[in-house]
This record gives C-alpha cells, sequence and structure tokens, in this order.
C-alpha cells in the first residue's frame, strides 16, 4: 500500500513542478506587464500630456495677459474720449482765450488795440517802443497830453481791454502850458502779457 502511494506521489511530482513553474512564469509576466503598463503610462505623461499642460498653462497666463491688457486700453480709450470732449468744448473759446493771452507777444495786435482807443478819444501819442522783459509779458509806456476824464476813460478802456495787461502805476501832472489848455500830461506804464510757449524753446 505504501508503495503504491510513493509511486503515485512519484509521478504527481512533475505535474506540480509544472504547475508551480508555470504559477512563477505566470507572476513573471504579470510583473512585467505591470512594469511595462507604469513605463508606458510614465512615457505619454512625460511626452504627451506634460507638454500639452505647458501649452494650456501658457495659452492661459496670455489670456490673462490680453484682458489685462484689454482693460488698460479701454482705460486709455475713455481717456482719449473724455479728452476730446473737453477739447471740442474748448476749441469754440480758443479765439478768445487766443486773444486775451496769445502764444506769441504780438506786438502789431497790442499797438492795434492801444491806438485804436486813443483814436477814439482823439489824444495824440507818439510811437510806441516794446521792450521785452524775463518772463511772459513786455512793456511799454504812453506818455501824453488829454483832459482828465479823457485820461481817466483811457485807463478805464485800457483795464477793460480783451488782451490781458497790467497798469503798475499811474502818473497825472499839470503844468502851466496845460493848466491853460485844460489839459493834463499822463504818463502811463503798460505791461502786455503773453503765453511764452516752453515746448517750443526746448525744440
Amino acid at each position: 500500500m505504501i508503495s503504491q502511494n510513493l509511486s503515485v506521489s512519484s509521478k504527481l511530482t512533475p505535474l506540480f513542478d509544472y504547475i508551480k513553474k508555470s504559477q512563477e512564469s505566470r507572476k513573471i509576466r504579470e510583473t512585467v506587464k505591470l512594469a511595462a503598463t507604469f513605463i508606458l503610462i510614465s512615457f505619454f505623461l512625460f511626452f504627451a500630456i506634460r507638454p500639452t499642460v505647458l501649452t494650456i498653462s501658457a495659452l492661459v497666463g496670455e489670456i490673462k495677459s490680453k484682458e489685462l491688457l484689454s482693460r488698460e486700453m479701454k482705460k486709455k480709450i475713455s481717456s482719449v474720449i473724455l479728452a476730446q470732449d473737453l477739447f471740442s468744448q474748448v476749441q469754440e473759446r480758443y479765439s478768445v482765450v487766443e486773444s486775451c493771452l496769445p502764444a506769441l507777444p504780438h506786438f502789431s495786435q497790442a499797438t492795434s488795440q492801444i491806438q485804436g482807443l486813443l483814436d477814439e478819444r482823439s489824444i495824440e501819442f507818439s510811437k510806441l517802443d516794446f521792450q521785452i522783459k524775463e518772463g511772459q509779458y513786455f512793456s511799454t509806456s504812453i506818455a501824453t497830453a488829454s483832459s482828465f476824464i479823457s485820461g481817466i476813460d483811457l485807463v478805464a478802456s485800457l483795464l477793460q481791454n480783451r488782451r490781458l495787461l497790467e497798469i503798475p502805476n499811474l502818473g497825472f501832472s499839470v503844468d502851466k502850458e496845460s493848466a491853460s489848455s485844460r489839459q493834463v500830461s499822463l504818463n502811463l506804464p503798460l505791461n502786455i502779457y503773453y503765453w511764452k510757449d516752453q515746448s517750443r524753446e526746448k525744440k
């Protein structure tokens, strides 16, 4: 009986060995498959998905920068539109501003305005001489004789003139000759202003 069991056992030993080797081979194949799968996934992650992620990240950053740029451009466009509206409002009054405070001295304009005021009051005067001063004005002086009322009226008209000017002081005097003719000597210095364009000087 024992010999029969030994005989059966010796016959089954190769079968057990085969099954054991098959199991080990299957484990090795599974391990190889698992390692190959892991390597393949890593390969796709590094060479396929990683560039895609980087591209998406770059696109998101570019979109954000463009949105920021778009907001800044909208602010600038709004500022330009506002400036245009303000300029269109001021442009209508530019000629008035220019006649009051011109960008250049315009000596001829000042001469014609003063001469017109003197002619209206029949006040004679000699040639006007202008002197450029440091700053944004030039000076001249009216020395003539007229009636006191005409002199006062001339001063008032000069102060109401559109061209911006200043009368730093005022002198009336009466001598024997002027007293007999009922006239006073008038000495009237004037400072006439203009807008000195600094940007032109820098150029």
